[in-house]
């Protein structure tokens, strides 16, 4: 997921739940390879900590072609073995 989570406490369990589903690659930006039973379960967890009235959770499923189009600079590397989630 990208988030905005408008809680301290929210905010941090939050991050540490989605560090049981893959790698964070930006401060409130997530990159996992998930199977669709992984995702249910990812997505299960955090409606749990998520406020709908007060924060803003985005979950994207990128497609083959859509990897093949990930630009990474610097220090940033693209895992090419998997489909994937930027959460």
């Amino acid at each position: 997921p990208i988030y905005d989570i408008a809680s301290d406490i929210r905010r941090e369990r939050l991050a540490k739940a989605l560090l049981d589903y893959g790698g964070r690659i930006q401060e409130s930006v997530f990159l996992a390879h998930l199977d669709d039973d992984l995702y249910a379960r990812m997505m299960r967890r955090v409606t749990t900590i998520v406020d709908a009235a007060n924060d803003r959770v985005h979950v994207v499923r990128l497609c083959a072609n859509c990897e093949t189009t990930i630009v990474a600079l610097g220090l940033a590397e693209v895992k090419k073995d998997a489909a994937f989630w930027v959460i």
